[in-house]
């Protein structure tokens, strides 16, 4: 029983020591023990973020509702024919992701470097031909003479909508659109190139 006391005593004495080391350490560091905390600034793409973004299609970054006058006069002997036309329509501008490059996006650290299609026409069947009103009609016209004023009227409708002024509101949109997306995938910087 002698031993065991004596094995508490020592042992209380050991822990008594122990604790007044560390006591003494810690007052001397007077902050306790160093933490070091980092940042890895490095941001991963997967390859399936990057598909998912791919397989968005076309997307459309403006969209400029139209109507347009198209006419054409036919002469006669005794008098003209005349058709006139109101065409209607919304010329969508936008990108098509699969037309990115293999190699469209680039990462290094907080930085991404992004290569997008140029900004262009989505679809090129954009009037209506169901809203197209005839507005003045005079003689009879063939089905071919109504589809060179259609195509009269498509032309003047694009020189109308696919501006230099539009096409940068486009592109304008789609920066502030790719820009808002990597950032809330944690990004801080966006740079973006359009490829013509």
């Amino acid at each position: 029983m002698g031993k065991w006391i004596s094995a508490l005593k020592w042992g209380a004495a050991a822990l008594i020591a122990v604790a007044v080391i560390v006591l003494i350490v810690m007052w001397k560091r007077k902050g306790g023990v160093p933490v070091e905390a980092g940042f890895d600034s490095r941001i991963e793409l997967t390859g399936q973020e990057i598909r998912r973004i791919e397989q968005i299609g076309q997307w459309e970054f403006l969209s400029v509702q139209a109507e347009v006058v198209a006419d054409t006069v036919r002469s006669g002997i005794f008098s003209d024919d005349r058709l006139v036309a109101v065409y209607t329509g919304v010329p969508r501008i936008g990108i098509d992701m699969k037309m990115v490059e293999p190699d469209w996006v680039s990462t290094r650290g907080d930085t991404v470097a992004l290569r997008l299609p140029a900004v262009h026409l989505l679809d090129k069947a954009f009037i209506d031909e169901a809203r197209t009103r005839i507005f003045n009609e005079s003689g009879k016209w063939s089905n071919g003479a109504r589809r060179e004023l259609y195509g009269k009227a498509y032309r003047k409708m694009l020189r109308q909508c696919l501006t230099a002024s539009n096409l940068k509101r486009a592109e304008d949109n789609a920066r502030r659109q790719f820009d808002a997306m990597f950032k809330a995938m944690g990004f801080r910087v966006v740079e973006i190139a359009f490829v013509k």
